[in-house]
């Protein structure tokens, strides 16, 4: 049975620091209940495997689909895809404002939200999804979902110069759960070399793996894939 003495000294620091506020004793018996247990991988996004497409919709929006269906509608109906998305703002003293998530507005601001559902029909041939700008993008469906577009492009020469060396590498694919396009460079904040190009679910949960072997995360963290190349995270990043 794994304690959590015996993890390196890095990841058992990240095991303290995220739970510091249940206490060791808590943390320690996370990792003993873990053991039985491995982390789960993100889901696989709904439909049949494929080449995934961007087509436009009537709606005016581009969404994606992969054989025949649109992964971001609910259900095929007569007129179409029926589609939903969680719509949320900020109401302050001059009006409406988009909320991506956070609150951080005077006490005058409210929140609000809603659920707007509309029925797509696709109206044209499918093309590459990264060639299709984030504002013509269809963001309804599960969040999930929004992880299936590529990545933004990277804004800095030394980061898109690590992510081609991945790519070309491994492939454009999450290094760990291989469901999502890889968005981020991940690196060892230890050692500062690179381990895999991951989507944004793996990336944000990987150092919360309580497993110190047998579980794909715990696996990924023992022998990353990119350690083979030998690549440096820079320093200024």
């Amino acid at each position: 049975m794994a304690a959590l003495d015996e993890f390196p000294a890095y990841r058992r620091a990240q095991l303290l620091w995220r739970w510091a506020h249940q206490g060791v004793a808590h943390v320690e018996a996370m990792v003993r209940d873990a053991e039985s247990r491995p982390c789960r991988l993100p889901d696989a996004p709904p439909g049949a495997p494929g080449r995934v497409l961007a087509v436009p919709g009537d709606d005016g929006l581009v969404h994606l689909e992969r054989a025949g269906w649109l992964l971001c509608g609910e259900t095929e109906t007569a007129d179409g895809w029926s589609h939903q998305r969680h719509c949320g703002w900020l109401e302050g003293r001059g009006g409406p404002e988009d909320w991506t998530g956070n609150y951080d507005g005077p006490e005058a601001t409210v929140r609000g939200s809603r659920i707007a559902e509309w029925v797509v029909r696709p109206i044209g041939a499918g093309v590459d999804p990264g060639s299709i700008d984030r504002p013509r993008r269809c963001l309804a469906g599960r969040y999930a979902l929004h992880h299936v577009w590529p990545p933004r492009p990277v804004s800095t020469a030394s980061l898109r110069r690590l992510r081609a060396a991945l790519v070309d590498a491994f492939g454009v694919d999450c290094q760990l759960c291989g469901l999502y396009p890889g968005a981020v460079v991940d690196h060892d904040h230890q050692t500062g070399r690179v381990r895999g190009l991951l989507c944004a679910f793996c990336n944000r949960v990987l150092e919360e793996c309580p497993h110190l072997t047998g579980c794909p995360r715990a696996e990924y963290l023992l022998a990353p894939p990119a350690a083979a190349l030998n690549l440096a995270y820079p320093a200024s990043q």
